[in-house]
């Protein structure tokens, strides 16, 4: 059995090929209620009927199920039955009197067919006047289930989870959660008065207006609408690129990675990286200079891909920026790189820093993106500074597809670097 760690995620492959699990919670604590909400991609509780707990123990198929007493819960989950509408189950405990923090120990075990694979163990280390603490997670991601140790707490007990999930708590405690409410009205604040700004200056670029607002509704999905960021874009110049820039497809995502930018960067623009063998600073693009910015691009295809040099270059010119906003890097390749240990090194020094990395691999015939996929769970980080996705090569995703990818797991790290002390 493999002892889990707060933050270490694993493929569920790795542990079992059964969609039929067990998960069992005990906490140490004098009144801790233990549940699982069935949310989507979103992390949002969109059916009731998916928030398993002792008042509601099974979903609607009998998909989640609970039993057990008190501070000691087993559920019951079938993946396989699952709706495509949830596809991350979280295990959490809550408290409405006293704090987590009163917790005198316990565990989460992940078993299939009575065989235990995996055990987090759980203690009050961090914790204070926190009511509720995120457990465990199983997810899909890339099509493939996974499993995250969370160990996160959060301020209020049920009902603020269950407001920051979407749903909205009745009066009776007792019962299930109603259907989230209408998003309340929000003043305008500076930043948007910034990004009204920057949707003006994109009406004389042709198509950059529905990018830009298509970026804004992924972002306020994951509750980023006012965060800042640092944009930068890491581009493969490897040989085996080269169709994706004569087909247009780079300077395409050029356009999407600006489109971020005019809703996170507080200059609206985006630092552009080159690498092969080498390791390229080639300046910035901005809505005044896309058009025709990257066939303008002079430069030669290299022999190889190496991840570690361009991965210290963006770290040092993230480091020397006298911003205090962090930063945002969206590292496009199409192959693995030739220097693996010096690139999880980077990787894994870079997880102490404000720097979110988001992998995109563009596959292209046979490749293997199993080094990246590693990057993604990458053992012995601070925090979870990583997340990668794939595509199909010509990449022909849609816009609103395409921004879900490319800010997936941003808010999750935007909570943890701030909780580590990294902001």
């Amino acid at each position: 059995m493999q002892d889990l760690q707060a933050g270490q995620k694993l493929k569920l492959a790795d542990l079992t090929p059964a969609r039929q699990l067990t998960v069992t919670v005990d906490v140490q604590h004098p009144d801790a209620d233990l549940s699982v909400f069935g949310l989507d991609d979103d992390r949002q509780l969109k059916d009731d009927r998916y928030f398993v707990f002792f008042n509601q123990p099974s979903s609607p198929q009998g998909e989640v199920t609970v039993s057990g007493d008190g501070t000691s819960r087993r559920f019951e989950v079938n993946l396989a039955a699952l709706p495509a509408s949830v596809s991350r189950l979280m295990f959490v405990a809550t408290s409405d009197t006293a704090p987590l923090s009163a917790m005198q120990g316990g565990s989460v075990t992940l078993a299939a067919g009575g065989t235990p694979l995996a055990r987090m163990p759980l203690g009050a280390a961090g914790l204070a006047g926190e009511k509720a603490l995120m457990l465990l997670e199983l997810y899909r991601h890339s099509g493939d289930w996974r499993v995250q140790a969370v160990g996160q707490g959060f301020g209020g007990g049920l009902k603020a989870l269950l407001e920051y999930f979407g749903g909205e708590a009745s009066d009776d405690a007792s019962a299930p959660p109603a259907a989230p409410p209408a998003p309340a009205a929000t003043p305008v604040s500076l930043v948007k008065e910034r990004q009204a700004v920057l949707l003006r200056k994109a009406e004389s670029t042709p198509g950059m207006v529905n990018l830009i607002k298509q970026a804004a509704v992924s972002l306020e999905k994951r509750g980023l609408s006012e965060a800042r960021y640092r944009v930068k874009l890491v581009l493969d110049i490897s040989a085996s690129m080269t169709q994706e820039f004569r087909s247009g497809a780079v300077d395409d995502l050029v356009r999407r990675a600006l489109a971020l930018a005019a809703r996170l960067d507080d200059d609206g623009q985006v630092d552009v990286y080159l690498f092969g063998i080498q390791a390229h600073r080639i300046g910035s693009v901005s809505l005044e200079t896309v058009e025709g910015f990257v066939p303008g691009l002079r430069f030669q295809f290299e022999g190889g891909t190496h991840y570690s040099p361009i991965l210290k270059l963006v770290r040092e010119d993230s480091r020397r920026e006298s911003s205090r906003d962090p930063v945002l890097v969206l590292f496009i390749t199409d192959g693995a790189t030739s220097n693996r240990a010096a690139a999880e090194r980077e990787i894994r020094d870079a997880s102490s820093e404000a720097i979110f990395w988001k992998f995109m691999g563009i596959e292209a015939g046979r490749v293997d993106f199993e080094f990246l996929e590693k990057l993604d769970d990458l053992p012995g980080r601070v925090v979870d500074n990583a997340d990668f996705f794939k595509v199909r090569s010509p990449i022909r995703l849609p816009d609103a597809e395409l921004f879900e990818l490319l800010v997936n797991e941003l808010d999750t790290w935007d909570r943890e670097s701030r909780r580590a002390g990294l902001r």
